[in-house]
């Protein structure tokens, strides 16, 4: 099974734990707990690199703290920070994005999950699951 960085993050573990949730028949349940094992570990290591790849590119004050941007009126925007090299910065960004990696998991037949129901948004994140 191959998965793409760009496809892993927070909402795709927490749409993994909810079909794990759904009563799906046993064997498929095994195989969803061992891939979102693995899955996870991605995705810590995956948070990891972004934050450095931010904290390298955003400017600093003087103690290390990030320098936020100001809005029209003066006031912070809250969560942004101001990118010193943006072409350096969307490049490390997009090559983490790219990065594949192999699972020595089988994907699995959609059909094995005797799903009653499924919401679609958590099934988009998962598509790389499934056959």
């Amino acid at each position: 099974m191959e998965v793409r960085n760009s496809q892993l993050n927070n909402d795709t573990i927490q749409a993994l734990n909810t079909l794990i949730e759904l009563d799906i028949n046993a064997v498929s349940a095994f195989k969803l707990t061992r891939i979102i094992k693995d899955i996870s570990e991605i995705v810590e290591l995956k948070l990891k690199m972004e934050k450095k790849i931010l904290d390298k590119y955003s400017e600093k004050d003087s103690n290390g703290e990030f320098i936020r941007p100001l809005d029209e009126n003066g006031n912070v925007i809250p969560d942004a920070v101001n990118i010193i090299d943006v072409p350096s910065f969307t490049s490390e960004m997009d090559e983490l994005m790219n990065m594949i990696h192999n699972l020595s998991h089988e994907k699995l037949n959609f059909e094995d999950l005797n799903l009653q129901t499924a919401k679609v948004k958590d099934l988009m994140k998962l598509e790389f699951l499934f056959n």
